[in-house]
C-alpha cells in the first residue's frame, strides 16, 4: 500500500499540462508553448567539449559524496566575491538543485513543524514542505511582487522553523531589493528561524541586482543558499546545482547525501568546472531573454483584458487575467482553441488563481505568434 505520505505529493501542474501538448504535437498541431521552465539554448559547447575530455580520461566514477574539491573551491570562492563571507569550500555541497532544496529543508524540520514559502512561488515548495513531514504557509507579497513583511510575521508560531525565498522568483520575476532582504533577514534573526535562498536565476536580472541574504550581519550561520547552472547556463539535463550549508548542517548532510545519491554524477561536475568560468554566455543569453520579454510585454498590452507587467528577472512574466476567467478554465480553453500553452497560476500559490505564468524561453518566431494568438483568444 502506497504510504500517505507519498499520496500527499500533488503531481507538477507543468508536466500535467505539458503531456497534453506533446500529443498535440504528436498529431501534427502547430503547437506553441510557454510553459517551458528551461533556456532554450544548447549547453555551451565549450563546456561540453571539457566534459567529454574528463568522461575519456576516467572521470566517470564515484567522486567525493561532498562533490569534487576543485569545484567546491570555486563556488565558495564565488560566493565570497559576491557576498563578503568566507563560507568554505567544505560547506559546499554538489547536489541536484531540487535535491539541495529537500535536502536543507529535511535537515532543519521535525514532523509537524511549518516552513514559511511567499505566495507565489516555484509549485514544488509546498510539497517538498510535505514530503518532509512539514506543514507548507504562505506568506503575501504585495503588488510589484516584494514581500509583505508584516503577513511574514503574522505567519509565525512556535512551530516555524524556515522562510523560503527565491529572487529572482519563479513565478513572478521579482527581484530583492536591499530594503526586502533586509526585512526578511531581521525576521528571521528575531524570531530564530532559517532561510532557505533559492539563488537559481541570479545570471538572469534584467533591473536591480542579485542579492542574497548570507550577506546580512549573522546569517552565515541561518542561510542555506540554492543554486546551480540548470538556468545560467542551459543545463537542466545535466542535474547539477549545489547547496551551501551553515557550518552546523554540513557533516550531517553529507550523510543524508551518502544514502541517497552517494555523489552528484561525475561528469556532470567536471561540466559545471567549466561552466563556472563561462561568464559571456549567461550574459548573452539575458540579453536575448531581455529582448524576448520586452516583446512579449508590447504584444500583449494591446489586450485590455491581461494585466502584464514586465519582470525584473528570470525568463518568466506572471499576467493577471481581466476576462473573467480563472487561470486554469484559460489555459485549458486556450490549449484547446488556440494550440497555445500557458502555464495556470494555482499552482504557484493562492495569488495564482487568475493568472499564468508565460515562459519567454522559446523562439522569436514562436513568442511573437502565440503572444498574438493569446490576444485574439481575449478577443
Amino acid at each position: 500500500m502506497v504510504s500517505s505520505r507519498f499520496k500527499a505529493i500533488l503531481p507538477s501542474p507543468t508536466v500535467s499540462l505539458n503531456n497534453k501538448f506533446a500529443e498535440l504535437r504528436e498529431n501534427g498541431e502547430n503547437a506553441i508553448s510557454f510553459g517551458v521552465g528551461e533556456p532554450d539554448a544548447t549547453t555551451p559547447e565549450d563546456v561540453i567539449d571539457f566534459a567529454m575530455k574528463k568522461a575519456k580520461e576516467g572521470k566517470t566514477h564515484y567522486t567525493a559524496s561532498l562533490g569534487i574539491k576543485e569545484l567546491r573551491e570555486k563556488i565558495a570562492e564565488k560566493y565570497q566575491g559576491m557576498t563578503g563571507i568566507d563560507v568554505g569550500a567544505g560547506n559546499v555541497i554538489v547536489t541536484p538543485a531540487k535535491f539541495a532544496i529537500n535536502m536543507a529543508v529535511q535537515a532543519t524540520i521535525e514532523p509537524g513543524d511549518n516552513v514559511l514559502i511567499q505566495d507565489p512561488s516555484f509549485v514544488s515548495y509546498p510539497e517538498i514542505v510535505k514530503i518532509a513531514g512539514g506543514s507548507p504557509r504562505y506568506f503575501a507579497s504585495r503588488e510589484d511582487g516584494s514581500p509583505d513583511i508584516e503577513s511574514l510575521k503574522e505567519q509565525i508560531d512556535g512551530r516555524t522553523r524556515m522562510i523560503m525565498i527565491n529572487s529572482p522568483s519563479n513565478p513572478h520575476g521579482w527581484v530583492a531589493s536591499d530594503e526586502d532582504m533586509k526585512g526578511i533577514t531581521d525576521v528571521a534573526s528575531d524570531n530564530n528561524l532559517y532561510i532557505a535562498s533559492d539563488e537559481i536565476y541570479e545570471k538572469i536580472i534584467y533591473e536591480g541586482k542579485h542579492i542574497s541574504p548570507l550577506s546580512y550581519p549573522g546569517m552565515r550561520e541561518r542561510t542555506f543558499v540554492i543554486n546551480g547552472f540548470s538556468k545560467s547556463h542551459a543545463m537542466t539535463g545535466w542535474r547539477l546545482g549545489y547547496l551551501i550549508s551553515p557550518p552546523e548542517f554540513t557533516n550531517h548532510i553529507d550523510s543524508f547525501q551518502q544514502q541517497t545519491l552517494t555523489c552528484a554524477p561525475s561528469v556532470s561536475q567536471y561540466a559545471a568546472l567549466k561552466a563556472i568560468d563561462n561568464t559571456t554566455f549567461p550574459e548573452n543569453m539575458r540579453i536575448n531573454f531581455q529582448r524576448r520579454r520586452d516583446k512579449l510585454h508590447s504584444i500583449l498590452s494591446k489586450s485590455g483584458k491581461i494585466e502584464i507587467k514586465k519582470p525584473a528577472g528570470t525568463f518568466y512574466a506572471f499576467p493577471r487575467l481581466k476576462n473573467g476567467m480563472t487561470g486554469d478554465e484559460f489555459s485549458d480553453k486556450l490549449l484547446d482553441k488556440e494550440k497555445v500553452l500557458v502555464t495556470p497560476g494555482s499552482g504557484f500559490g493562492p495569488s495564482g488563481v487568475n493568472r499564468v505564468r508565460l515562459s519567454f524561453s522559446l523562439s522569436d518566431k514562436d513568442l511573437e505568434e502565440g503572444a498574438k494568438r493569446i490576444v485574439e483568444f481575449l478577443g
